[in-house]
């Protein structure tokens, strides 16, 4: 299609559309009840466009009401959450190389299969749940018109199953999550084979690469058609690789009852927002308000009367990578050759052949390779931990919350789920606690940071850990629990995480935290719009002995590492640590492939380059190399200020910015104060298809268990219809720091 035919296209729908936004809920005020298989649900649209709903029985209506509002205001992100995680993006919607290369991934991970094979197992009464969340998507698929996106494209979405729900869940876990731990395997097994550079590597993911011998670097270098970094990620799909979550006692509050803080981190760069707010009132006595994600039952964060809860990342390890040795369609175990499963599936009008171990390693091939039958050889293979009983478990996690009269009976729930999540809860009883939780394999020969080989069978995953496995803290005497991806592990327990976020916003959140005797929410809204950087704190006196007299070098030498929009030594330092991890990589690699990993791979390079500055090794960081950032960055450096050159673009995720400007539907350059590694994190970079993003705060909660109120904002509003005069709302909000008051 042309852009003109496009634009031609588009003119005749938006009358349609006008008319369709109008007659649904473009008001505050506005109410409906609606019969979903027999349960009387009124939902209202309050002052903030939040949709309240209202029910009798909460253990079916409440699920029944969420799929109705899932449906009803984020229909298009709902439906293609479930193209994207069954690989079906290219089958209804216009091709492109980038739909392509993530149905590829999505068929690989082959989520639906497990999906179908849980179904057996899971409880009556979580079916039953289950079901009532489907009741309500469906019953709003039957009854409305498709959104102008779909008539456009000519998708008819199909009525949702039990199937559909668990694997976008697992989709999110696993494609959104826990990828990062695949793409970081991906980076050593690259950097191992293709250059020689495994010192580096043993410094930066120290200690977990003692395991690491000549035997097994000569075993990554006869992988074939093996799939580089930058063509694995998917972008349909929420990132969820930052987040801060706090609670402090009331014997640290000025209310004398917990408060909580919450502000997970995802990719805001795409309207909608990835989180959905939503208020359900039960006349059994149950309230809660929070947020939840379009085709995934339950509250992800939020707060009832009794019980404010949050999660971060907990970066645990979740997902391995196993060298396969393949002859004649067949798998070795310790000398032995079993037969692959095979799937062909058509994908764009290409056949694409699919391999399947029996412990479910999923072949990993090339884009090219995909397309034809396997060979011989030895190839790279993915492990999910994908289980029945996590399955089982979804429903519990994401409702059991909703319910919940304290932390004790919630906090054994979150121990077991597919996320690999660190979470903070407070009560009305006066608790506060952390509990990590996730769903991490037994391994007997790896801590999970190398690919070993799957031929012999002792390196194969041996169960998974028990829900005690997980660390868990109530009532600490400190008065305080904080996370912000950081590296918990309980020296007594199994390695759980070989690689975490960089210390410095768990140690901001921690100055700031002892920073007096009492605390309210308000100064929690102002932790969460702090840009002090201890990471710039750190960085800066390095730099100073090569610093010259200029102005801006003056003015580096006596800032104070806060970013705020008319800063200039914000502005410079930002480029500087650009060019400063660029030349620190260029000791290792060539120029084209220190630009693919700083391109593709940022997150695990912060690491690296954190753990050479830790090093204090003159070899690893030469005055050479210093002296260069500085002159690079003098040389670049244009005299702007910081917000000049930090800036977000929200794009449609549809769409994605392919639409004439005059609509309105993309916010442009705006700009923020965000920074890398504040707790008001900022942090551009591409996804794996090459699309700019930006990880930033995608929602924020505070809140006083003293009191029954909420403050929040989500940048982007709870609308996914392109024209809903609540599509774009609170993204002023999330830069100037205004929160909207929500009362239980």
């Amino acid at each position: 299609m042309t852009r003109t035919q496009f634009s031609i296209l588009l003119g005749l729908l938006l009358g349609y559309l006008v008319l369709q936004v109008h007659w649904q809920y473009e008001y505050p005020g506005w109410s409906k009840t609606v019969n979903i298989t027999g349960s009387l649900i009124s939902f209202e649209r309050s002052a903030d466009m939040i949709l309240l709903s209202k029910a009798k029985d909460t253990s079916t209506d409440f699920f029944k009401a969420l799929g109705w509002s899932h449906a009803h205001d984020r229909y298009v992100q709902l439906c293609i959450f479930r193209l994207a995680s069954q690989g079906k993006l290219t089958k209804h919607l216009p091709y492109s190389e980038n739909l392509f290369k993530q149905d590829i991934k999505s068929q690989q991970m082959n989520l639906l299969d497990s999906s179908l094979k849980s179904l057996p197992h899971i409880s009556t009464f979580h079916l039953k749940q289950l079901n009532s969340y489907l009741d309500g998507i469906n019953t709003y698929i039957e009854t409305h018109p498709r959104p102008f996106e779909f008539i456009l494209f000519n998708y008819k979405p199909e009525p949702f199953t039990v199937a559909d729900v668990l694997t976008i869940y697992k989709f999110i876990a696993y494609a959104g999550l826990n990828d990062i731990c695949l793409i970081v395997e991906k980076l050593v097994l690259e950097v191992l084979r293709e250059t020689d550079n495994s010192e580096i590597m043993k410094i930066s993911f120290a200690p977990h690469l003692n395991e690491l011998s000549n035997e097994l670097i000569e075993v990554y270098k006869t992988i074939k058609d093996l799939r580089p970094i930058g063509d694995q990620e998917t972008s349909h799909v929420p990132k969820l690789t930052n987040s801060n979550n706090w609670a402090v006692s009331g014997k640290f509050s000025q209310s004398g009852y917990p408060l909580l803080g919450s502000d997970p981190h995802m990719d805001i760069s795409k309207l909608p927002n990835i989180f959905y707010e939503s208020h359900y009132i039960g006349e059994d006595g149950y309230n809660i308000f929070g947020i939840s994600a379009a085709g995934a039952p339950g509250i992800v964060m939020g707060r009832s009367k009794q019980l404010a809860f949050s999660i971060t990342f907990g970066m645990l390890d979740m997902s391995d990578y196993f060298v396969e040795n393949i002859e004649n369609m067949k798998y070795e175990r310790d000398g032995t050759f079993y037969p692959l499963t095979e799937r062909v599936i058509s994908i764009a009008g290409k056949d694409c052949f699919f391999y399947e171990t029996i412990e479910g390693h999923t072949i990993e091939r090339s884009l090219e390779s995909v397309q034809k039958p396997i060979g011989n050889g030895r190839y790279l293979a993915a492990k999910y931990a994908l289980t029945v009983d996590a399955d089982t478990k979804i429903v519990d996690t994401f409702f059991s919350p909703v319910t919940a009269k304290n932390i004790f009976d919630i906090k054994k729930t979150f121990s077991i789920n597919s996320l690999g999540t660190n979470y903070v809860v407070a009560d009305s009883d006066g608790n506060i606690a952390y509990q990590q939780g996730g769903n991490v394999p037994i391994r007997k020969t790896s801590n999970g940071l190398l690919p070993l080989p799957a031929w012999k069978s002792e390196n194969l995953w041996q169960g998974y850990l028990p829900g005690d496995a997980y660390h868990s803290v109530v009532n600490p005497p400190e008065g305080f629990v904080a996370t912000a991806n950081n590296h918990i592990q309980d020296p007594e327990k199994p390695v759980v995480a070989t690689f975490s976020a960089l210390s410095h916003r768990v140690n901001r959140i921690h100055q700031l935290l002892r920073s007096k005797e009492k605390f309210s929410t308000d100064d929690f809204k102002t932790f969460q719009s702090d840009t002090h950087s201890l990471f710039a704190e750190q960085i800066v006196p390095i730099i100073s002995p090569f610093l010259g007299t200029s102005d801006i070098e003056k003015e580096l030498k006596e800032w104070n590492y806060v970013s705020h929009l008319d800063s200039k030594p914000a502005a410079f330092f930002k480029l500087l640590h650009q060019n400063l991890r660029r030349n620190v990589l260029l000791q290792f690699f060539t120029p084209e492939r220190a630009d693919k990993y700083i391109k593709y791979s940022a997150y695990p390079l912060y690491v690296i380059l954190h753990k050479v500055i830790e090093s204090n090794n003159s070899t690893l960081l030469p005055p050479a190399v210093l002296q260069k950032t500085v002159q690079d960055t003098l040389v670049e450096y244009k005299n702007e200020v910081y917000g000049e050159v930090e800036k977000i673009n929200m794009d449609n995720m549809l769409f994605g910015g392919k639409l004439p400007s005059w609509l309105g539907l993309d916010r442009q350059n705006i700009a923020t104060s965000h920074c890398f590694q504040c707790v008001k994190v900022g942090n551009p970079r591409f996804s794996q298809t090459g699309a700019p993003i930006y990880i930033s705060q995608a929602w924020r909660m505070v809140t006083d268990m003293g009191t029954n109120l909420v403050e929040t904002i989500l940048p982007g509003g709870p609308g996914g219809n392109i024209l809903s005069n609540f599509y774009a709302r609170e993204i002023d909000a999330l830069i100037e720091g205004k929160y909207k008051k929500i009362e239980l």
